[in-house]
């Protein structure tokens, strides 16, 4: 029977659509299951949130990006010249109405809700990815499971963390205080006089991202997926069914649709009747090239919203977020700013040059991804809108994606990422 179902699998055809992380991962849990996949990329110049992300997998992945203690922290985040939060106009459409829903989201109950779905994905994002990638096992060496460092350059940074840390243990992550003498066993190269930090002990990250994800669509290609530059604009419906995708460069036969496009994910299901409260926020990253400093394990500066992680023989800084405007250009002035946070812990080094990324990154109002079927077209899917955690959510919510095409029951209650939330 289960040989008939591959059989049958092989002759079906599956467009995703969205050639980063998301799209990536569920292309390849979809390849495996022996479907016939094609993945449409329209960032050819690479401005999709994954160039810009931390690569972090399972660091702070409970705590939802809409709660009130980030509502209070806003105005200084803006106002600060060294804040993670940038703000231009013009801003995105359905802002205030996004502002309300989100704040409404921050709620202590709506917190809880959303950080039990958040933790849902979150805590099995780097055993799901050891999974997804059996079948590539050159793709593993980019993993290193070391941990991962809240960092808190005094004891009030740390009290202020307080009841984050209660709700990650209550959500299931094994975390463990340290002490000043402990973490400068973790990075002796702090210049902080009594720092102290939180160690998450089941998360890890990714040596390099961007290589990794050229790497894997590499081995997708060798496993048959055919990868189309191309933008996807439409759909062409029969009844309560997608027949083809309709791109800039015609239309592409379907027998099933996913729609992995982060930021454009809202207008495309828009296309399909449902809405989604969501805006796009550059995010900005930068790479120092063999830098002084060597550090072992990813450090997030909470306070700041920042974070460190190494990237082989570099380091990765990540974290500023500019809302509104339309940019995906080189800024100076944001390189600088993550520049100088590093700096503050490890105080002035050297290095060798200095490249940055910037990308546009998914922010539903309620902090959760949108990943199920359409409500109203029986062959579309979604898997958009995870924020900053698509790391570590991309296989987990691929898994989803094939149990709901091959109508098998998935172990995690779905209910909490279904589009019509939105309604």
């Amino acid at each position: 029977m289960r040989i008939l179902n591959k059989n049958l699998n092989s002759k079906k055809k599956v467009t995703v659509i969205g050639g980063g992380i998301i799209g990536l991962a569920t292309a390849c849990r979809l390849a495996q299951d022996r479907f016939d996949v094609t993945l449409i990329d329209a960032n050819k110049s690479k401005n999709r949130a994954s160039i810009a992300t931390a690569g972090i997998i399972g660091g702070s992945s409970v705590i939802p990006w809409a709660n009130d203690h980030l509502w209070k922290k806003i105005p200084s985040m803006v106002l600060s010249k060294d804040g993670p939060l940038k703000v231009k106009l013009p801003l995105p459409k359905d802002f205030m109405s996004f502002i309300f829903k989100s704040h409404k989201a921050g709620s202590n109950f709506e917190i809880s809700k959303s950080s039990k779905g958040l933790a849902e994905l979150g805590l099995k994002g780097w055993v799901e990815w050891q999974s997804l990638l059996k079948p590539h096992r050159k793709l593993r060496r980019f993993f290193t499971q070391n941990g991962c460092l809240l960092y808190y350059s005094d004891n009030d940074e740390y009290l202020n963390e307080i009841e984050n840390n209660h709700l990650r243990r209550k959500r299931g992550m094994k975390i463990r205080n340290l002490k000043t003498k402990d973490l400068f066993l973790k990075i002796p190269q702090t210049c902080d006089k009594k720092p102290s930090g939180t160690l998450i002990l089941k998360a890890g990250h990714l040596s390099d991202p961007l290589k990794f994800q050229d790497s894997l669509t590499k081995e997708l290609k060798k496993k048959g997926v055919k990868k189309i530059f191309a933008r996807a604009n439409s759909f062409e419906l029969i009844e309560n069914k997608i027949k083809n995708v309709i791109t800039n460069k015609g239309k592409i036969i379907c027998d099933y649709v996913i729609i992995c496009s982060g930021t454009g994910g809202k207008d495309l299901a828009k296309e399909l009747g449902s809405k989604v409260s969501m805006i796009p926020a550059w995010g900005t990253s930068i790479i120092l090239k063999k830098p002084e400093i060597k550090i072992k394990l990813p450090i997030l500066i909470e306070k700041k919203g920042f974070a460190i992680v190494p990237n082989s023989n570099d380091l990765r800084v990540a974290g500023l977020v500019q809302v509104g405007g339309k940019t995906n250009n080189r800024n100076m002035k944001f390189e600088n700013i993550l520049l100088n946070q590093v700096k503050k812990i490890f105080g002035s080094f050297k290095y060798k040059g200095i490249a940055s990324a910037t990308g546009a990154r998914p922010l539903t109002s309620d902090s959760l991804p949108v990943v199920g079927r359409s409500p109203y077209f029986k062959n579309a899917f979604f898997n958009f809108g995870h924020g900053h955690w698509g790391m570590t959510h991309a296989p987990v919510c691929a898994n989803i994606i094939s149990n709901l095409i091959r109508k098998r029951k998935n172990k995690i209650n779905i209910k909490p990422y279904d589009i019509s939330r939105f309604n």
